[in-house]
């Protein structure tokens, strides 16, 4: 991945992770399936995201 590429998720991941954090301390009944579920969402979109720019970045 190239600077942008970790600029763009940083500034797009940062804010999520705080909104989240900020989601869960809300929720009174503390759910924790809906937590892993997400964070398995997560790290696959992360997982794809890389796998998809570092093809993008071999073609070009």
């Amino acid at each position: 991945m190239n600077s942008m590429s970790f600029l763009f998720l940083g500034l797009m991941l940062v804010p999520f992770v705080l909104f989240i954090i900020w989601l869960f301390k809300q929720d009174k009944t503390k759910n924790y399936l809906g937590l892993v579920v997400l964070l398995v969402a997560i790290v696959l979109v992360v997982i794809v995201a890389i796998y998809v720019d570092a093809k993008y970045m071999k073609a070009a």
